[in-house]
């Protein structure tokens, strides 16, 4: 049983073979540096990420048939996109950027709920509350999701809108465990779950 692997991490993006023997063959490398359009902007051409991605698994894949594949990503990365074209709404938002900080600080104020800029959960709703109007925001056609939850659902072709329970632990959108989202930070943020 072989393995495709995808690292996705902060500035680059592997592809490689897992063999039954836990060799490793057919590792392709991409270069895929965030942008920073000014201090404390994290940004990513998440379209380009996928095609990325998509690229070095195809290259990893040339000589092999493979049973599972397994996947690693920037946990707290952010996109947004649109179910009906597949296209990310804006720039996805890098977990390490900082433009939601007046958003924490008033979240823990208002709501009591403490959240840090490197989740997703005011990554989100920045993207949601800056990029779309009333109606788009609230619109089923309105994904989210973090890096995992997007390649996911690219590599799909949009049949699956998920993640992992690690992966949604550090959204800032669930309960401590992660297993389930909570409805008042949910709320709070104007997220809808699905």
């Amino acid at each position: 049983m072989k393995t495709l692997v995808l690292d996705i991490g902060t500035s680059g993006l592997r592809a490689a073979i897992v063999h039954p023997d836990g060799s490793l063959s057919d590792l392709h490398y991409e270069s895929f540096p965030p942008h920073s359009p000014a201090p404390g902007l994290v940004e990513f051409d998440a379209s380009a990420m996928y095609e990325a991605v998509h690229r070095v698994a195809c290259k990893a894949l040339e000589q092999h048939d493979v049973t599972a594949v397994g996947l690693t990503c920037q946990r707290a990365s952010t996109i947004v996109w649109r179910a009906s074209t597949g296209q990310p709404v804006g720039p996805g938002l890098g977990w390490q950027d900082l433009r939601t900080v007046g958003e924490c600080i008033m979240m823990r104020h208002t709501h009591g709920i403490a959240v840090a800029p490197n989740q997703t959960a005011t990554k989100a709703s920045w993207i949601l509350k800056n990029l779309l109007n009333d109606d788009e925001r609230h619109s089923n056609d309105i994904l989210i999701g973090t890096v995992d939850t997007w390649l996911v659902w690219k590599l799909t072709r949009g049949a699956a809108h998920v993640t992992d329970h690690t992966n949604a632990a550090v959204t800032g959108l669930t309960v401590a465990s992660g297993i389930q989202w909570d409805e008042t930070t949910c709320a709070a943020f104007d997220i809808l779950p699905t």
